[in-house]
């Protein structure tokens, strides 16, 4: 079930953390620092509580995938899923490509610019506040065009709000843009309060739910936009 509009809190479905670490191991082949890099996303990133909000059948395209460790859980995750990663660092692309498989590929493209392939839901994790807020406009148009009807925009995000988690979060991500770890424009940093999110979501034609994530070290929320 979906949380109601009003923001009550409602337990939001985990996936198998036994998928994600297969999906982990999947980078054995990968250079030392990238393995390592993986290894810190799974820990950091809640792509468990994403993972169940895209369909179990159909094709998926990951948006921003970077080195593609959530386009690996959501085949690892399930049998019925082929996945399409997209990402415009081509260093990234091909440490994602050392795990291409049957149902999974990268491509390298740009989401504002990159042609999209017809899919059944679009996936973007943990990367629009590295864009302007047009950008971010534009990203989840042209992801909704994409979708079919019936079909999902994801979108997993910090949520700008006045909390010390918000402030702690933006702090580690200024110290990684302007250090190189992240792309982005180093301190300028764009996060949407939750309302800002929805807003942007449902001007795409989609109806919305955001599923706060309490208990986490930052303010991150799920949003899932139906395409009707």
């Amino acid at each position: 079930m979906f949380p109601a509009r009003s923001g009550a809190r409602v337990a939001i479905s985990r996936g198998d953390p036994a998928a994600l670490a297969r999906a982990v191991r999947r980078y054995a082949a990968a250079p030392l620092g990238d393995r390592l890099h993986v290894r810190g996303r799974a820990l950091l990133a809640d792509l468990l509580a994403v993972e169940p909000q895209l369909p179990a059948a159909g094709t998926i395209v990951d948006l921003g995938c970077g080195r593609g460790l959530f386009s690996n859980l959501l085949v690892e995750a399930s049998s019925r899923r082929s996945v399409v990663g997209m990402d415009p660092d081509r260093r990234r692309i091909a440490v994602a490509r050392l795990t291409e498989r049957a149902r999974l590929r990268f491509e390298v493209g740009d989401a504002r610019e990159a042609q999209l392939p017809a899919c059944d839901a679009v996936a973007i994790v943990d990367v629009l506040y590295l864009l302007t807020e047009a950008d971010q406009e534009l990203v989840l148009a042209r992801a909704s065009g994409a979708v079919r009807p019936g079909g999902r925009v994801v979108v997993y995000a910090q949520e700008r709000r006045p909390d010390p988690r918000y402030w702690a979060g933006h702090l580690q991500e200024l110290i990684a843009t302007g250090s190189g770890l992240t792309r982005g424009h180093a301190g300028r940093l764009h996060y949407a309060s939750r309302m800002e999110m929805r807003t942007r979501l449902e001007r795409c034609g989609l109806s919305v739910e955001a599923f706060p994530l309490p208990g986490r070290a930052y303010t991150d929320a799920v949003y899932v936009g139906r395409r009707d």
